[in-house]
């Protein structure tokens, strides 16, 4: 199984993390996309988007973090980062889709102007304007976690899935950046949760260490 993915890359982090959680064993492959190495023919041939992450297991070639977290879990059920039942997966998917489409596009739009490590290795930046959009609407989002967390560890109870971990990367992004969790204290105590555990040191490691 061959991993594609770039350093400080929040949508390669989720996925390392998930392969992680799962014991999966894989051949890393870093790619710079800086250098225009995700636009490179043999590359396009994995992921036509040209973008990182990619994953290549076979025959199975797949792009898209959560999709190669879903992958990983899957095959690897006594990781139990999927519940066994259809209505268990199916909050799973919801979790998968708020991230997806309303939490990380807020976290990007904060990020971007605060986190030093993403703004030098990606050369971005955000506009004051464009901040306070992301920061309204993590006003909105991140309270729905926190009830969600309200008397449970994790998202799905006592056992963590991915629906936990495919916060873990724009979080983190958000929080070194200084980000204020006070109003969302057990959004911050899960975030910590989930950066100490070993499979995210792993991905740390991998990604973003020097």
């Amino acid at each position: 199984m061959d991993f594609f993915y770039s350093r400080v890359s929040g949508n390669s982090a989720r996925a390392a993390f998930a392969l992680a959680e799962a014991g999966a064993r894989y051949t890393p492959r870093p790619l710079n996309p800086r250098a225009g190495e995700t636009r490179a023919p043999a590359y396009l041939a994995v992921n036509p988007m040209g973008k990182v992450p990619a994953l290549v297991d076979g025959a199975v070639h797949l792009w898209e973090s959560n999709a190669i977290a879903w992958y990983a879990a899957a095959t690897h059920p006594a990781s139990r980062l999927l519940p066994g039942t259809p209505a268990g997966r199916a909050s799973v998917q919801r979790w998968l889709m708020f991230q997806a489409g309303h939490v990380t596009p807020a976290c990007i739009d904060v990020y971007r102007s605060t986190n030093e490590r993403v703004r030098a290795f990606w050369n971005v930046t955000s506009t004051p304007e464009v901040a306070e959009r992301g920061r309204r609407e993590l006003a909105r989002y991140l309270p729905v976690l926190e009830d969600a967390l309200d008397g449970r560890p994790w998202l799905e109870g006592d056992t963590l899935t991915l629906a936990d971990v495919a916060y873990a990367p724009h979080l983190w992004f958000l929080a070194e950046g200084g980000f204020d969790f006070d109003g969302t204290p057990r959004v911050r105590a899960w975030l910590d949760r989930l950066l100490a555990r070993p499979a995210w040191q792993q991905t740390r490691a991998l990604l973003f260490d020097p």
